[in-house]
């Protein structure tokens, strides 16, 4: 069934309102209550192949795309179950070179701001600020931004059956600067969980306690401001505002090597790179492509 540009855009965007506040709510699912982790370190890599950049007026290059995360945050007991969460994090997307009017880079760096009430290690309700530069390369003031995400899961039955409601907001997105979030989690068995939460939603079966296989998608993206060019056409996507995102679809492998620490590896096809520029009206969107991911978790 094809479906149109136009509700595919919507639905990546949903999705990835989350992933633009670079937050990612977990849960254990877990008979009992485990012990609130206080420092968290993320490291995430991926890369897509080369495939046809293109918009309304024509084809243009092949382009490839690199992502690279790294992250740290610490959470301070404030009183009862409620923490603050302090840290920062450092995002870079690098591009293939092209002949079309897009970003060879795109890099955000940030602090994180939040407060969490924890049920073990279970997150309760939330509230995230990133304020931070999100830009091409120049740091200015037109490219700071304070993305911002708040929500709450709901436990419809212990152990089994999550429900998580909120709402994401960034003053650089340019289609639908605030957005709902929702998502489910639900865990029928010991060995299978269904975890529908961007802006990693995935189907994962554990043969064991060490591994997760696991068949789902991956919602890459961020709000930018690119570069002040003299020499770009057309011309108003000179210092302009830019979302660019990745609809990833593939199946992984998480290894727990102990309690705390797990690597997962994972591949698929990026099902659309798009570098919209929405308020000055132009987009591009790659082919399809496959990509290959590595991430590292910490949790002390």
């Amino acid at each position: 069934m094809k479906i149109s540009a136009r509700l595919l855009s919507l639905l990546t965007i949903v999705s990835l309102s989350s992933a633009y506040a670079g937050e990612t709510v977990e849960y254990s699912t877990a008979s009992s209550v485990r012990q609130t982790r206080l420092d968290l370190f993320r490291v995430d890599s991926s890369y897509v192949f080369a495939s046809e950049l293109e918009n309304d007026f024509g084809n243009s290059d092949d382009q490839d795309a690199f992502h690279g995360n790294i992250e740290y945050s610490h959470r301070f007991l404030l009183t009862g179950k409620i923490y603050l969460r302090l840290g920062a994090a450092y995002s870079r997307f690098e591009f293939g070179e092209t002949s079309a009017p897009v970003p060879k880079q795109l890099y955000s760096i940030a602090g994180i701001v939040g407060l969490e009430y924890m049920v073990g290690d279970d997150i309760g309700a939330f509230l995230y600020l990133r304020p931070g530069y999100y830009t091409e390369d120049h740091i200015g003031s037109s490219s700071f931004d304070i993305p911002v995400t708040l929500g709450r899961a709901f436990v419809l039955q212990p152990d089994k059956l999550f429900f998580i409601v909120g709402a994401t907001g960034a003053g650089l997105r340019g289609q639908f600067p605030i957005l709902p979030i929702a998502g489910v989690i639900w865990k029928p068995s010991e060995q299978w969980n269904v975890f529908l939460v961007p802006p990693d939603p995935r189907i994962s079966y554990s043969p064991n306690k060490k591994l997760d296989l696991y068949v789902g998608g991956q919602l890459v993206g961020g709000s930018f401001r690119t570069d002040r060019d003299d020499n770009i056409f057309p011309q108003k996507l000179s210092n302009a505002q830019v979302d660019y995102t990745e609809y990833r679809a593939g199946v992984g492998i998480d290894v727990r090597c102990s309690d705390s620490i797990a690597i997962g590896v994972s591949g698929g096809y990026a099902i659309q790179r798009r570098f919209n520029f929405e308020r000055a009206d132009e987009d591009f969107k790659a082919d399809p492509a496959p990509y290959v991911r590595v991430a590292l978790k910490a949790d002390f």
